[in-house]
């Protein structure tokens, strides 16, 4: 995600219009180039009021830059010594090049925004640019010492902090800050969840917003800038106060990993907050005038974390655009609008990380990675209660990183109710976790790999089995369970974790049968896969037995039962050398006149 001043729409123009061009775009974009024209001065009776960036008078004046009058003698050289740094840090600011072809994705008045995911990365900074900020953070840091009071300089320095990746630092001058409640508080929120320290942050957020005005509340809860459209009158509709609920929810389901122990993008929706209200009280690499642009280019896709200028052209006189560049590889996490309406008529489509026209984007700090988790899911009776499998795999073109892996299974109603989860850390490449079920549950299949910084999910809807089921779905396996006994805890370690498998592999299968063969009449099981989509002389030839590429698995046999009368069954199956595609895998159990079924779909990867 970059930012650049909206001069960025003629530079980037072709040559052949930009030029008839000129006078439109200088009068939409001439009064917006705060960054490209002389600072305004201030009316020099006004010597109460504190500068914004670029030179620009607040109106009115804020509280958290401090009184004038009352500020420390640090706190004063700090203010001068962060306006310096600033300064020099725009002059200094390396070119680049490398979002040349970026067309503006979503113009914010002075600014536009385009998703730069693909595109090169930012020149590294200056190392002058690193030892100011560290005198400016020594300076800071006496400043806090002699008035922990400033707010001004309490935000400064967990800021500076932060852009140095001081982690340890950002925390100790949030813990420091002895100023107004709130804002010590919410500056304490920010340092934790840059730290990744979750429940911590959620602690302070929610201290920041029990003692913070109402009205400030208000804004700062508001999702209306991360909200499809087509949710906004509704949302807007709803008193601020009311809409509490909705925001959990819709918070909820934006949640990139449920096996977090706090939601990390609520955190980051206030650290945000708390951040733009740290860039509005001084000088940014921008120079603009803080505006509402800024803030809701904030808001919706974070604050830069590095800088860099671009020219317009040999023939453009003007000065360079600044660029600032957000954190990648970003993700739109917002479910979709049906979604948040039904969450348990969801399915994996309603979740598009990658979404091209996005409200929001977000880069979790402990996951540099997010793609879509191979998976399967099975159910299995206990009494009145289901079981639910979710097998995952790591492929790997996931490129998830070297184990060890820490995988979750999370199950929640999204109704208030505490959700179940099953945990696994120091987990295997592939298996499944095991949760019961006995209502329509919103399930999230998640695996974290820390070393990596990767993650992978899927999030589907999932119900329990009908009363009176005689034949549970069945589970793949990395082999079948040759035991007299198999057991869907045991062959759950062992899952092969996914619909998908490569020709000419040997699988196994596991799944339950809940009646009993009568002795002397056992009961018969046949499973079969039949290519989806062959063709009516395709099968034909399958039924005289000629085309194993349309029936490459038919298999026959008499069940009379487990010694211990358990319904746990398992056996393998060679995938032969077939074809790619899509194959039902159906298994069938028959006796007495009923039969019972169940049927997957099996892609083959690889195949002849």
């Amino acid at each position: 995600m970059n930012l650049i001043a909206c001069r960025r729409f003629m530079s980037a123009a072709p040559r052949s219009w930009a030029l008839a061009a000129v006078v439109w775009l200088s009068m939409v974009c001439a009064p917006r180039l705060t960054a490209q024209t002389p600072p305004v001065a201030p009316p020099p009776a006004d010597t109460t009021r504190p500068l914004l960036a670029g030179g620009i008078a607040s109106v009115p004046p804020d509280p958290l830059r401090g009184n004038p009058a009352t500020t420390s003698a640090l706190g004063a050289q700090a203010r001068t010594m962060q306006d310096g740094f600033e300064r020099n840090h725009r002059t200094g600011l390396r070119f680049y090049n490398g979002g040349a072809d970026a067309s503006c994705e979503v113009p914010l008045g002075r600014i536009c925004y385009w998703n730069n995911n693909g595109d090169v990365p930012p020149p590294a900074e200056r190392n002058d640019a690193k030892i100011e900020r560290e005198q400016l953070l020594d300076l800071l840091a006496q400043a806090q010492s002699a008035d922990p009071a400033d707010d001004w300089v309490n935000g400064m320095r967990v800021r500076y902090a932060i852009e140095s990746e001081q982690r340890d630092v950002a925390i100790s001058a949030a813990r420091a800050c002895k100023g107004t409640s709130w804002w010590c508080e919410a500056l304490q929120g920010l340092a934790l969840h840059n730290a990744n320290q979750h429940k911590e942050a959620t602690a302070a957020f929610a201290r920041a917003l029990v003692s913070m005005p109402v009205a400030q509340q208000c804004t700062w809860t508001d999702l209306t800038w991360w909200l499809d459209p087509a949710m906004h009158a509704a949302y807007k509709a709803t008193p601020c106060g009311s809409r509490s609920a909705e925001n959990v929810r819709v918070l909820r389901l934006a949640q990139p990993l449920w096996m977090i122990p706090s939601n990390d993008i609520q955190n980051e929706l206030y650290a945000r907050r708390t951040m733009s209200r740290v860039h509005s009280l001084a000088r940014i690499p921008y120079d603009l005038q803080w505006g509402d642009d800024l803030l809701e280019s904030q808001i919706r896709y974070g604050w830069p974390t590095a800088w860099s200028v671009q020219n317009g052209g040999v023939a453009d006189p003007r000065p360079p655009s600044v660029i600032g560049h957000e954190p990648t590889p970003s993700y739109d996490f917002m479910a979709t609008v049906e979604a948040n309406a039904t969450p348990l008529s969801a399915t994996p489509g309603d979740w598009n990380p990658k979404r091209q026209k996005a409200r929001m984007r977000y880069a979790p700090r402990y996951a540099t990675g997010f793609g879509a988790l191979p998976n399967q899911f099975a159910r299995f009776l206990r009494g009145d209660t289901t079981i639910v499998a979710g097998g995952y795999r790591l492929m790997r073109e996931l490129e998830m990183g070297r184990a060890p892996y820490t995988a979750a299974l999370t199950l929640d109603a999204v109704d208030g109710r505490d959700p179940l989860q099953a945990r696994r850390d120091s987990a295997q490449a592939n298996g499944a976790l095991l949760l019961p079920v006995r209502s329509p549950m919103l399930a999230s299949l998640e695996v974290l790999a820390p070393v990596g910084k990767r993650a992978a999910r899927v999030r589907t809807v999932v119900k329990p089995l009908p009363a009176g089921t005689r034949l549970s779905e069945y589970l793949l396996l990395q082999r079948g369970d040759v035991s007299a006994t198999p057991m869907l805890d045991r062959n759950a370690l062992q899952a092969y974790g996914s619909n998908e498998i490569e020709a000419g592999t040997s699988i196994g299968i596991y799944w339950e049968m809940y009646r009993q063969a009568s002795p002397g009449q056992p009961l018969q099981v046949a499973l079969r896969a039949t290519r989806v989509g062959a063709g009516f002389f395709q099968k034909l030839g399958s039924s005289f037995g000629l085309s194993k590429a349309v029936t490459p698995v038919s298999i026959k046999y008499n069940d009379n039962g487990r010694p211990d009368g358990g319904p746990g069954r398992s056996l393998n199956i060679n995938f032969p050398q077939v074809p790619a595609g899509d194959y039902q895998l159906t298994l069938m159990v028959s006796g007495a006149g009923i039969t019972d079924s169940t049927t997957q779909v099996i892609r083959v990867k690889g195949g002849k």
